[in-house]
């Protein structure tokens, strides 16, 4: 419990420490124009609200595969000393980042690696292009994790990247600029909304820019990765509180066996002249020494078993790998764990304190009541196997054939509730994963240029010699400006047909340049309401828009810029974010079309038909493929890598929930032992006193399943209901019918557990038990 405690914070905190000792940037700053900004950025560093800077240039070069062809990657290398050393230093795993003054050495990503075989002394074959194609030999200095490298947001972040040396830029010149960035950390007080509009004011100044910047939030990729990694650190929060719970359950009906063994000297020592406070303290004392004890071996677990955290990608985030000793989480645990096992017999062993009790009552109390479903059973002639059994799973018994019903049916109530809410939400979060509608792809394939474009006449000409599209609606990547967020959009334009835009939750798709569409996250982050009216700002011009709507948006990127993502994102018009696509110098064309296809069983050979017809034009603008047909978030991406866990989870939870079942059953055996024998003495047979077993595990279960599957069905739509309304998704819950199959599988499991314990009781010699008893 404590290991997956502490490893809940440190999952959870990973990328944020990583950020912190990699001195990450919080905006990143890149020009519009096609000429080289360096002359900008220097400017750009003078501003007021600007800290430091780190200039960086992405080159035309590709590295090339063991077949010789070119592999998709991204290759940057720092303008000065500032990118890796005084801003976005990034982890090393091996080796170190290449020397400044050295053209023949690289650093890649551990995508990179993965990808292409490296190691650190590896030769790294590359072609350059610019006005010639020059071949490159790099080696390979280091292995090394970035920012962007721990869970992939952007198109650029998802493939290898490559850190070549200033000196390579310098000996390739400016005819292989690909592009260029500045990666921007602000004072501390310093606002965006502020640094954006200097940032664009100054870019007046340099024609090279085009007039104008794109300046991305990169705290707002951060917090997408943050969110990413998150359900893997509540996962284990879940874990630890199940198995707390789970766990008390079991120790404390250890505890109380233990106390009830102990309480027969009670009278004795109460003779004595021991006092009823003394027998409990005495009691309390012997059960919080092995509880301590017990803490502090856990203790020892987590600290042992801490190098197995963080989980998933927080851990090549973790700046800190190996042995981590949470001083905090283990006083904390150790301090419960003490208390809630002091608490969980406190009650037992007060009552059994008492020196005016006989030592049969001090064990139990008083007499309980018989349970009115055996009696209404034998009253309706029942079998005697039936009637026991029920009474058995019922009745609590007294003295030394006590048996700890109540807890065992709480700790099955609890686990069948557990495994129903965890199946229940997993059956929800697959129904996301695999519905595009509910992530906000309400078409059925995108065309996606980046930074190139087609103008509608060039796409009519495709679309026309391919059947079954139904309509499609032309549109823009950009940013927006709302309050102090810069927010990533899309601006749509209607081609054919209804216009295709973001699944609505409420209210419509903008109808002009004074209306916005919001993610629920943007929404609620800036405490708008849909029909409210923001100053919005976009391609450097501020307007009073009204935000018609909130929509779930799907994956839109444009290379290195934050892309939408479920709640966050803005929809408005093609025209607003046109300038920010420098439309007019690429002839007015657009770099987005949304496509939907007729539905039948021919959609997926047309959308095939689609992907051909496309096929050189997306070589054309240097694209593998420019066809998109996923385009799940961000968020949904990660949430179908960790699809799993629920069902696992539940798994956990179920195997818990059979050991609390299955430490019944043999208390069960050990405490009748008597009733047992005198039922063998009374004619029942082996298979008979075996039958009352079954009935016993049967009943209890039953009524767990009665009373935990409608709990946990109604706590998966609530947790479901929560989650989905804080990420920004439509709150419908589904209810997952194959749920009705843990029934027979959990009597099946229940009894197969009961199994062994049954075949002993029936085994039982009651001479030899009647004469111990």
């Amino acid at each position: 419990m404590l290991t997956a405690a502490a490893g809940a914070l440190r999952t959870d905190s990973a990328y944020p420490r990583f950020l912190e000792q990699s001195k990450a940037s919080d905006v990143q700053v890149s020009a519009v124009g096609p000429g080289f900004g360096g002359y900008y950025y220097d400017a750009l560093a003078r501003l007021p609200d600007v800290a430091a800077t780190a200039p960086i240039v992405g080159l035309e070069a590709l590295p090339l595969g063991p077949d010789g062809k070119v592999v998709d990657a991204t290759v940057a290398a720092p303008l000065d000393a500032g990118f890796g050393h005084l801003l976005e230093i990034p982890k090393m795993l091996a080796g170190r980042q290449p020397e400044a003054d050295r053209a023949g050495e690289v650093a890649v990503d551990q995508i990179a690696a993965a990808d292409l075989h490296l190691r650190v002394g590896s030769r790294l074959e590359m072609a350059a292009f610019g006005k010639h194609v020059r071949r490159l030999s790099e080696r390979v200095v280091g292995i090394m994790v970035i920012r962007g490298s721990v869970v992939p947001i952007t198109d650029l972040d998802k493939g290898p990247i490559i850190l070549a040396s200033a000196a390579l830029f310098r000996e390739l010149g400016p005819g292989y600029l690909a592009a260029d960035a500045a990666y921007v950390k602000l004072r501390p007080g310093a606002g965006l909304e502020r640094f954006s509009d200097l940032a664009q004011a100054l870019a007046h100044r340099f024609p090279a820019t085009g007039g104008q910047v794109i300046v991305a939030d990169e705290t707002a990729q951060a917090a997408t990765v943050e969110r990413s990694i998150r359900p893997q650190a509540v996962a284990l929060v879940v874990f630890a509180l199940v198995l707390a719970v789970t766990g008390l359950l079991v120790v404390g009906q250890v505890a109380s066996r233990l106390m009830l063994a102990a309480a027969q000297d009670n009278r004795t020592l109460a003779a004595l002249g021991m006092t009823r406070g003394q027998l409990l303290t005495a009691a309390l004392v012997e059960v919080g020494a092995a509880a301590a004890a017990g803490a502090a071996v856990a203790c020892g677990v987590a600290i042992a078993a801490s190098p197995l955290m963080p989980i998933g990608p927080a851990r090549l985030a973790e700046p800190d790998p190996g042995v981590s000793v949470n001083a905090a989480v283990l006083t904390v645990g150790f301090a419960a764990i003490t208390a809630l096992v002091l608490a969980r017999v406190a009650w037992p062993a007060w009552r059994q304190a008492s020196a005016r009790l006989s030592a049969e009552h001090d064990a139990v109390g008083m007499v309980g009541r018989r349970s009115r479903a055996a009696g209404w059973l034998a009253r309706s002639g029942a079998p005697v196997t039936t009637v026991t059994g029920v009474r058995f799973a019922l009745d609590p018994g007294q003295g030394r054939a006590a048996v700890p019903v109540r807890s065992a049916l709480l700790g099955t109530v609890l686990a069948v509730t557990a495994v129903a809410a965890a199946v229940t939400f997993g059956a929800n979060l697959l129904h996301l994963v695999d519905t595009p509608s509910l992530y906000g792809q309400d078409w059925d394939v995108a065309v996606d240029l980046q930074f190139s474009t087609i103008t509608s006449q060039q796409f009519d000409g495709l679309a026309t010699r391919v059947p079954g599209i139904s309509g499609w609606t032309f549109g823009f990547h950009g940013t927006v400006g709302i309050g102090n967020a810069v927010v990533p959009a899309i601006g749509l334009a209607a081609g054919r047909g209804p216009l295709l835009s973001p699944t609505l939750l409420t209210g419509r798709a903008p109808q002009s340049d004074r209306e916005v569409v919001l993610g629920s996250s943007v929404i609620r982050s800036l405490g708008l309401r849909v029909g409210q009216s923001v100053p919005v700002t976009a391609s450097g011009h501020q307007e009073l828009a009204t935000i018609v709507g909130r929509a779930v948006f799907p994956y839109f990127g444009e290379g290195s810029f934050t892309p939408t993502d479920v709640g966050q994102g803005a929809q408005t018009t093609a025209a607003l974010l046109a300038p920010q696509a420098d439309a007019p110098a690429n002839g007015g064309g657009y770099s987005i079309v949304l496509v939907r296809f007729a539905p039948g069983t021919r959609q997926a050979a047309d959308v095939a038909a689609f992907q051909r017809a496309m096929g050189s034009f997306c070589a054309n603008v240097q694209q593998s493929t420019c066809v998109v047909t996923d385009q799940r978030p961000n968020a949904v991406a990660n949430y179908a890598l960790i699809d799993a866990t629920p069902d696992v989870l539940a798994g956990i939870l179920a195997v818990l929930g059979l050991a609390v079942l299955g430490q019944f059953v043999v208390a069960s055996g050990r405490r009748r032992r008597r009733d047992f024998a005198i039922m063998k003495v009374l004619g029942l047979l082996r298979r008979q006193v075996s039958a009352v077993t079954v009935w016993q595990v049967t009943t209890l279960t039953g009524l767990a399943l009665l009373v935990g599957l409608p709990l946990g069905v109604a706590g998966g739509h609530w947790a479901w209901e929560l989650f989905a309304g804080n990420v920004g998704l439509a709150t419908d819950a589904i209810t997952p019918l194959p749920l009705l199959w843990t029934i027979p599988v959990t009597l099946v499991a229940a009894n197969l557990i009961a199994l062994g314990p049954g075949q002993i009781v029936a085994r039982l010699s009651p001479a030899a038990v009647l004469r111990s008893e």
